[in-house]
């Protein structure tokens, strides 16, 4: 019996082993948003050159739908063994609730050769835990994106203005908004791309050591300002939109007074007769207006370039242009781009039960070991997607099997930047500025992120604030109140006072001294 149960035993050993070398490939599933195209051939090269034995299941959602599902996904513990997010979707909370994986023992790892050349400890600063816990592996290429105005270069010269200054590009719109009937509007805004940064002072703001915070606010706009101590050690004061100038008293001159309220009175009022009426129902003005000839301008930012421009030009005869509103941006100052906390905005996380984390950190490990298998993902094929020059630069090629996908999910990385050869010569220089370590300028807050759920009070607090300013957030930023801003700004502040903004206001302050106390000089 003892032989025959042994036998039986090699018998099932033998078998699981053919059945494991059978099915020694590892499928990771993939959640991330939008779309790309032509993928296939980009993953069959994939498979065969890397040697890994991983295939990759691409789940695709929309930008709205991933924010919903994934914690739900995640939640019921559905196969997923990398997922996007960021702090601008679900990462906050998820982190919060234990929902990704620590991931930290995977860099400055020999044996992750690409992960240890690609996030240096600094650049992994702005995600490493006190405990030094890492659960979101940021995806970006440079810590701030160049904010701008997309318009009609042919139409700018068609009524012989050069747009080099606001009141150029007001003149700019003038012109169109009286001669350019069958165009909607001069300036084209959706309800979640507002005038968000056009003719804001965040950039000023930043070299007076008064910095913004994402997660303390809705959305642009409406999040709480911070004022710094020259020293960097102490926090002054904070303060957000339809506060009372009370509140920005301790302030550096000449932000002592609420300039995100005297911004929505006057200039976004002003800038929006240039908007169409239908503004705040509108959710994509680039591609529904822009792009259809029915607009002569859009609000972006400069990593978007590309996209535009390919699109502008299908329009006949027409000619893409660009307006970086800051002085020291477009002029690009050395050292002008002050940080501020969060430096990178997406970010790639690992569900806390993947069966599959090691196959997943050993298929990003890939990407970033070369250039060459970064430019497979972020490009496509070396003569069939794209080429690049002697100096390193690139040229997406044209037809219908080209590959395209959003490197913003996947590739972006300090690292691994490459200029498309193609840009014109302002747009290359802006682009080759932002991508500059140079241009940058450390502040004390760098790796700071709110926690809006750090109490049960102040969760509350937050979500009955948010609840509020989704009532308000869209008339404010698109200036549609009219005459009427500064009432309904007193009206906002009421409300938001009643659903507890003070209590996130003091979370904020707290949290920002917290973190200047740890980490500062």
């Amino acid at each position: 019996m003892k032989k025959l149960v042994a036998l039986l035993l090699t018998l099932v050993m033998a078998l699981s082993m053919v059945l494991t070398a059978a099915s020694a490939e590892t499928e990771l599933k993939i959640y991330l948003f939008g779309e790309a195209q032509n993928m296939d051939k980009v993953l069959a090269r994939f498979y065969a050159e890397s040697g890994l034995g991983i295939k990759l299941n691409l789940v695709w959602n929309t930008g709205a739908d991933h924010r919903e599902k994934m914690p739900l996904l995640i939640g019921n513990e559905e196969p997923c063994d990398l997922v996007f997010d960021a702090y601008w979707m679900n990462l906050a909370t998820m982190i919060k609730q234990e929902m990704y994986a620590d991931i930290s023992s995977y860099f400055h790892n020999d044996a992750y050769p690409g992960l240890k050349a690609a996030f240096s400890e600094s650049y992994l600063a702005q995600v490493t835990e006190a405990d030094g816990a890492i659960y979101a592996l940021p995806i970006t290429q440079a810590p701030n994106d160049l904010q701008c105005i997309f318009y009609r270069e042919d139409l700018a010269q068609k009524y012989g203005i050069t747009i080099d200054s606001l009141e150029s590009l007001e003149a700019y719109f003038k012109a169109v908004k009286e001669n350019e009937p069958d165009m909607v509007a001069p300036l084209g805004i959706g309800g979640g791309r507002a005038l968000y940064y056009l003719d804001s002072d965040i950039m000023e703001k930043r070299l007076a050591n008064v910095f913004e915070f994402s997660g303390t606010g809705t959305a642009v706009g409406m999040e709480f300002e911070v004022a710094i101590s020259e020293d960097g050690k102490t926090v002054l004061g904070a303060g957000a939109i339809g506060a009372p100038d009370a509140y920005y008293a301790n302030f550096p001159a000449p932000y002592n007074t609420n300039t995100r309220s005297e911004r929505a009175i006057t200039k976004l009022t002003k800038w929006a007769q240039y908007t169409q009426a239908n503004s705040i129902t509108e959710e994509d003005a680039k591609n529904n207006l822009f792009f259809t000839g029915l607009c002569a301008a859009i609000e972006g930012n400069i990593s978007g370039y590309e996209t535009c421009k390919a699109e502008i030009e299908k329009i006949q005869d027409a000619k893409l242009g660009m307006f970086v509103y800051n002085d020291g941006l477009r002029n690009r100052t050395p050292g002008y781009f002050v940080t501020s906390g969060q430096t990178a905005w997406n970010f790639l996380c690992v569900p806390y039960y993947s069966q599959n984390i090691d196959a997943a950190m050993q298929f990003i490990d890939w990407i970033f070991q070369s250039p060459e298998n970064h430019d497979l993902f972020e490009l496509g094929i070396a003569g069939e997607d794209f080429t690049l020059n002697d100096a390193g630069e690139y040229t997406k090629l044209t037809g219908s099997n080209v590959y395209t996908f959003p490197g913003y999910e996947l590739t972006w990385n300090p690292n691994f930047i490459r200029t498309n050869a193609n840009l014109d010569d302002q747009v290359k220089a802006l682009v080759k500025y932002m991508n500059d370590p140079t241009s940058y300028t450390a502040s004390a807050v760098d790796g700071f992120t709110f926690d809006n759920q750090a109490t049960p009070a102040l969760a509350t607090a937050y979500a009955a604030v948010t609840a509020v300013q989704s009532e308000y957030i869209r008339p404010l930023m698109h200036g549609t109140y009219g005459a009427d801003t500064a009432a309904m700004l007193a009206e906002y502040w009421d409300k938001a006072s009643a659903a507890g903004i003070e209590t996130v206001r003091q979370a904020v302050m707290e949290q920002v001294q917290a973190f200047l106390d740890a980490h500062g000089k």
